[in-house]
């Protein structure tokens, strides 16, 4: 198993669990990796923590730097977004390297109630409400039922110390915000804490939603029509399956030709506009969507030659 390791309190806990997790058999640490982002001065000092850490431990580890900012601009996405996207590609080569099985990560409960929150705020559907999954291909997350208090606790008990990344207490970040502020007044009219409920909300909400996206996927099967141009479907036949299937469904086909770009509910609500003839057509991420003599046609957008 490969640790990812940021040098924060819940990457730091998650490295002494699982070693000590380890000893019983049934799995072995095959070593750490940490990503530096180059998103803020003290980054060098985080990689500096990670390595005398691993160190200390014995462990293995790979060190990357990257350019995040300048990845996201080339791409037109968002810090965060062009963050995670080089932060997974990091751990599957660093897993590679190592000849890692699993890659574990140190989401916590409270990652799952923030990310729920925002999701909300952002009128997301089961999909995106179900938040962040216990699993993904070999990546794992251990924690997502552990509170990050309860990780700084058993940290200090053991007289181990971790990093505080200084740009957590920036308040116009969105995410930092409900979690210092948002969550706070939520526990206070509830009386207690609320990240468990939130969390707990999140993996129902990801139960359903799994079950529509299996069904989604087996109708994508029967209905659509990929050819080396596209993905065509009657219109009649995507039109009589339920909203929720069909939205899934288009959602799969635009997936299919967009590449690495980023599809959202607002282009699946173009082609759904397309479908209901109240547009001839769309342009969409990687492609266009028009209706021809009673075909929905998904057209991919062919790479530029020289």
């Amino acid at each position: 198993m490969l640790i990812g390791l940021s040098g924060g309190s819940d990457s730091v806990a998650l490295v002494f669990l699982l070693r000590e997790l380890a000893e019983n058999g049934g799995f072995s640490v095959a070593g750490v990796a940490h990503l530096n982002h180059q998103l803020r001065s003290s980054s060098g000092d985080d990689e500096a923590f990670c390595r005398e850490l691993a160190e200390r431990l014995h462990l293995r580890i790979v060190v990357e730097s990257a350019d995040v900012k300048g990845y996201a601009r080339s791409r037109n996405l968002s810090v965060e977004d062009a963050a995670r996207r080089i932060r997974y590609n990091f751990l599957e080569s660093s897993a590679d390297a190592l000849g890692a099985d699993r890659i574990a990560v140190g989401h916590t409960q409270d990652d799952q109630a923030e990310t729920f929150l925002l999701k909300l705020m952002r009128g997301a559907g089961l999909t995106g409400l179900a938040g962040i999954y216990p699993q993904r291909g070999r990546v794992i997350r251990p924690l997502l039922d552990v509170s990050r208090a309860d990780l700084r606790r058993h940290l200090s008990e053991h007289g181990e110390r971790w990093i505080e990344d200084e740009t957590n207490a920036d308040l116009e970040n969105p995410r930092n915000r409900i979690r210092h502020v948002v969550l706070a007044e939520l526990d206070a009219a509830a009386g207690g804490p609320t990240r468990p409920a939130i969390a707990r909300a999140a993996g129902l909400m990801r139960e359903d939603g799994q079950w529509l996206d299996e069904l989604a996927e087996e109708r994508y099967r029967a209905l659509a029509a990929v050819g080396p141009d596209g993905v065509t479907f009657d219109a009649s036949a995507i039109a009589a399956e339920p909203l929720a299937i069909r939205r899934r469904v288009l959602l799969r086909a635009l997936r299919a030709g967009a590449g690495d770009r980023e599809i959202a509910l607002d282009h699946v609500e173009a082609v759904m506009a397309v479908l209901g003839g109240t547009c001839r057509g769309a342009d969409v991420p990687g492609g266009r969507v028009e209706l021809r003599r009673g075909k929905l046609v998904l057209i991919q957008q062919k790479p530029a030659t020289k």
